[in-house]
């Protein structure tokens, strides 16, 4: 077998390989020799079938059967001879015609390999941990909140306040023009929240009436999530057809029983919040440290080159999931592509760190994982039996808990610093 390699641009090879006729002919001829043997035609006894009869009848299809095998097992000896770890599939290209095929095959292989990576510095990684003191102050804080979620809302005649909710039609344009998404019919507007979708738009609400219209002009900045309205100011026309204020309903043993403290005791109540406090501060630190460990794993291996294909699947997967989010009118490609090369960089020295240091997930922890889900249904274990019986499901848990344990092994070798701050701080940072 004769093997050549020629880079073609950045990480994509390809490969030439031929194969000459004295390691083809034998093959051809064992097969035809077998299907003589065993094959039933009428007019001929089993094993007495003319050799030309088994080639008119049988030599294309043996051919054909015998040029695939060959390809799929010289592809593998070529790639293991020459160290080559293709990361697409290969596109491959026969240069010879099957009638010419007994006389030797040639064919090229193209594909993209994986960057090469000669230092791997996983040792010392910089990550800071956030330490938090939970009071009765940020449990006092979160009550309020719970009472927020309760809260109705009644008519109210006067002018709108901090505080009120506002049902209004907004109309925006830019330089006397419409942009996407440009008219909103009958959008709630809670003032002072400094939530909505326009900043600055609620301040600019405030001592309006029953059916006022009031018109006002909003420069956005050019990091706008919205790239059509970025960097432009836009003429905001809005009437406001309806004001409301807030009443809070009173913390009594209704209440606390509506959150599921069956005693309906302002204790027990305090206490399940204090808890959930405690799992949702645990689920930030972990997402904030397991972000800082795969960021400085790739600032201190830097990857300059990725392949094509990876970037071409990963964009196209990114804009997808962009392209469903409601909130985004309009999509900064820039911002998807720079998104999508560190994903794919961080990917990669991962797979690296994974393959090299044997990092894998133990049946213990898959099922760990899979009980952790189940735990949050009724019936846990119809659940668990789900996930057992599809291997995609279970392949994800795999993939999951294996990135679990490779950011554990990279925390036991890192350089951990502490950052004390408040609760409602860590959880919205």
């Amino acid at each position: 077998m004769q093997v050549s390699v020629k880079t073609t641009t950045g990480l994509e090879r390809c490969l030439t390989i031929g194969i000459p006729k004295e390691s083809i002919q034998p093959k051809i001829q064992e097969r035809l020799n077998s299907l003589a043997r065993d094959s039933k035609l009428n007019g001929f006894r089993q094993g007495k079938i003319p050799k030309r009869v088994i080639e008119e009848r049988y030599g294309l299809k043996v051919c054909q059967e015998v040029q695939q095998e060959l390809i799929q097992t010289s592809f593998t000896e070529a790639l293991n001879q020459e160290k080559l770890r293709p990361i697409s599939n290969a596109v491959f290209d026969l240069k010879t015609d099957l009638k010419d095929f007994k006389q030797g095959l040639s064919y090229t292989a193209t594909f993209e390999i994986y960057p090469q990576i000669s230092t791997l510095h996983t040792d010392g990684l910089n990550v800071e941990k956030i330490v938090v003191n939970i009071t009765d102050t940020d449990v006092d804080a979160l009550l309020e909140r719970l009472r927020k979620q309760r809260q109705t809302w009644h008519n109210s005649e006067h002018q709108s306040i901090n505080g009120n909710r506002l049902i209004v039609n907004i109309v925006g344009t830019i330089n006397g023009n419409p942009f996407k998404n440009n008219n909103l019919k009958k959008i709630p507007v809670i003032l002072g929240e400094n939530d909505f979708i326009f900043p600055e738009f609620e301040e600019k609400l405030l001592g309006m009436g029953i059916e006022e219209n009031r018109e006002f002009d909003i420069t956005f900045s050019k990091e706008h999530h919205n790239l059509e309205i970025a960097g432009q100011t836009v003429h905001f026309m809005v009437h406001v057809s309806k004001i409301e204020t807030a009443q809070l309903p009173e913390m009594n043993e209704d209440f606390i029983r509506s959150f599921g403290v069956t005693d309906g005791r302002m204790e027990t109540l305090r206490i399940e919040a204090r808890k959930n406090m405690e799992r949702e501060l645990q689920y930030v630190n972990n997402k904030t440290i397991k972000q800082q460990i795969l960021n400085a794993l790739l600032q201190e291996n830097p990857i300059t080159e990725i392949p094509v294909s990876l970037m071409k699947a990963e964009t196209e997967r990114l804009l997808k999931k962009t392209s469903q989010d409601k909130y985004i009118q309009a999509v900064d490609t820039k911002n998807i592509q720079d998104t999508a090369e560190r994903l794919i960089k961080i990917g990669l020295l991962a797979g690296e760190v994974i393959g090299k240091h044997n990092i894998k997930a133990t049946p213990q922890k898959i099922y760990q994982m899979v009980a952790n889900i189940a735990h949050a249904y009724e019936n846990s274990e119809a659940v668990i039996q789900e996930y057992y019986t599809d291997q995609k499901r279970l392949k994800d848990i795999e993939t999951s808990v294996i990135e679990d344990e490779l950011v554990n092994w990279l925390l036991q070798r890192a350089n951990i610093t502490e950052k004390h701050t408040d609760f409602y701080t860590a959880v919205t940072t």
